[in-house]
């Protein structure tokens, strides 16, 4: 009877023996990859992510920053060509309202109002030059922003994310999404304004030209297709690009 309990005592010692090896020798944990073995779990696929994550943020922010200074260059050259052209459609009242009531031809006052009239229309050339140029930084804006969506939605597939990351993913795509629906109006506005104040130029461009005509025989006239014979400053070449309706009122050809 003493020898079976020394035995058990014996063989209870052996497993308790090798429980401890066990937990004291090192164990290879689960790698990410798959299946036991190798180095262990690493972080490189999450930092990866996260430093992706990082970067987007940075491009959307980049990103919603460039339209905004687009949508604030587009209003104050709007506004400006708006100015111009008020400007000039007083002017062109008054030299009309002068001719209509007749006076002495070649008069210089109203000479020197159509110089005016004349800078004020080369202004507004100006700033459709400016609106050709905002549109095409728009335009890259857009194949930037497109670029942007694409590389989001492939981090997605990227291994080692975690729930977090594709959170921050997602609310960095629902950002881009909306930078490109403000990114389409600002192209459709800007294509307005350049449609309006290119069709402004073409018929005040003419309206100016029988308005000259007028000038020189010191009535209201009809040039009879010809260019009048005062020299306009800077040419009557229209933008090369676009065309925009009136802005303010366009006064047809006077006969």
């Amino acid at each position: 009877m003493a020898l079976k309990i020394q035995r058990s005592a014996l063989l209870l010692a052996v497993v308790a023996l090798s429980g401890c090896e066990w937990l004291s020798t090192p164990h290879t944990p689960f790698s990410a990859s798959g299946g036991g073995g190798g180095s262990g779990v690493t972080q490189t696929g999450t930092q990866t992510v996260q430093q992706r994550v990082q970067q987007l943020r940075a491009d959307q922010t980049a990103l919603a920053a460039g339209i905004n200074a687009q949508q604030a260059a587009l209003n104050s050259v709007r506004g400006q060509v708006a100015a111009d052209a008020r400007n000039y459609n007083g002017l062109v009242g008054q030299i009309t309202s002068r001719l209509q009531a007749g006076t002495t031809p070649g008069n210089p006052d109203l000479g020197r109002q159509w110089n005016e009239a004349q800078t004020r229309l080369d202004t507004v050339t100006v700033g459709v030059g400016q609106l050709n140029s905002l549109a095409s930084q728009v335009t890259t804006q857009a194949s930037v922003a497109g670029y942007l969506l694409d590389t989001i939605r492939s981090t997605y597939a990227v291994g080692g994310a975690v729930d977090e990351d594709h959170r921050q993913l997602r609310a960095i795509e629902n950002d881009t999404n909306r930078s490109i629906q403000v990114i389409d109006r600002l192209i459709g506005d800007l294509n307005g304004e350049i449609a309006r104040q290119n069709g402004f130029l073409a018929g005040e461009r003419s309206n100016l030209a029988a308005l000259s005509y007028g000038v020189n025989i010191g009535r209201l006239g009809n040039p009879g297709g010809t260019r009048a014979t005062t020299t306009t400053r800077r040419g009557a070449a229209l933008p090369a690009t676009g065309a925009p309706t009136q802005l303010g009122d366009a006064r047809p050809n006077t006969r």
